[in-house]
């Protein structure tokens, strides 16, 4: 039969060692109590920290998401204004156009007045074509440049597609380039050349004036309104994708939260017991070999 020898020596070692481990215990609890974390280091919870980790990553991500979307949006709206003043516009120029086809060539007066109206009407949707968010030009594709097109009504820009990545695997067109909205003169369709014909026919000779013009005014009209409904769906998609992603940022938020956060009920009760734990011990410790055999003969 084998006997165990417990000497004074390791007894005393073995209740410090307790003690230690006791106070370390509670040292530990009242941190995450004051500090609220549950997770104040990876040894706390080695798979709690690894998710913790998975879910800020999340996070960082959508992050990122939200800034290229909430970037979308000032694009989509800068656009949008522009849209809704070129409609207005060229439904003012179309309103002329039938107002000159309807007078007929006897009142030089009057289409010299319509010439000069549809000549500043050219020049506000020149202005509304070189409309600028963050200092690029919304309808100048890529462009480096500052407007889309030049004092002449010539386009300047170029045919790049100015994109934003909102959620994984979602890619939307925040803009488009001024030919596709005002029209080009490579196909004959420039909205500035047509108007500048026209107040030249108006003033030089009115009598050559068709319904062809306001064919070509409708159809400029009709391209604008096109592009203004595609922009307006790009932007709802936009922020279709927004709500969504908060919506999910508050649950990974809240998983976040229970993983990283004290339950401040749950912990102060089990500091609580730490402690009374850690007392017990440093008593327990204190009263070894304080007895001797003496104290046990009578």
């Amino acid at each position: 039969m084998n006997v165990t020898r417990v000497t004074l020596i390791g007894q005393s070692s073995q209740s410090l060692s307790n003690v230690q481990s006791a106070a370390a215990r509670l040292a530990s609890m009242q941190n995450q109590l004051s500090s609220g974390k549950r997770i104040t280091t990876s040894s706390d919870d080695p798979g709690g920290t690894v998710t913790a980790m998975g879910l800020r990553s999340t996070l960082s991500r959508s992050d990122q998401y939200a800034d290229a979307s909430s970037d979308a949006l000032a694009w989509l709206s800068t656009a949008e204004s522009a849209y809704s003043q070129s409609v207005d516009v060229l439904t003012k120029a179309r309103t002329l156009v039938v107002q000159a086809l309807n007078s007929g060539t006897n009142d030089a007066s009057s289409n010299a007045a319509m010439a000069a109206q549809l000549d500043g009407l050219r020049s506000t949707l020149l202005t509304m074509a070189n409309s600028s968010y963050d200092g690029r030009p919304v309808f100048g594709g890529t462009t480096a440049g500052s407007v889309a097109y030049d004092a002449s009504g010539s386009y300047v820009g170029d045919d790049g597609t100015v994109a934003r990545v909102i959620a994984p695997r979602t890619t939307v067109s925040v803009a488009a380039t001024g030919p596709q909205v005002f029209g080009s003169d490579d196909d004959g369709t420039s909205v500035f050349t047509m108007l500048s014909q026209l107040s030249d026919t108006l003033r030089n000779s009115p009598g050559s004036l068709t319904g062809t013009a306001l064919d070509d005014m409708d159809a400029a009209l009709s391209r604008v309104s096109s592009a203004q409904a595609a922009e307006g769906s790009t932007y709802q998609q936009v922020q279709r994708v927004t709500t969504a992603r908060t919506t999910s940022d508050s649950s990974v938020t809240a998983r976040l939260s229970e993983i990283e956060q004290v339950d401040y009920a749950d912990m102060a009760i089990k500091t609580a017991s730490a402690n009374l734990a850690y007392n017990a011990s440093i008593q327990t410790t204190a009263n070894i070999g304080r007895h001797s055999l003496l104290d046990f003969l009578s």
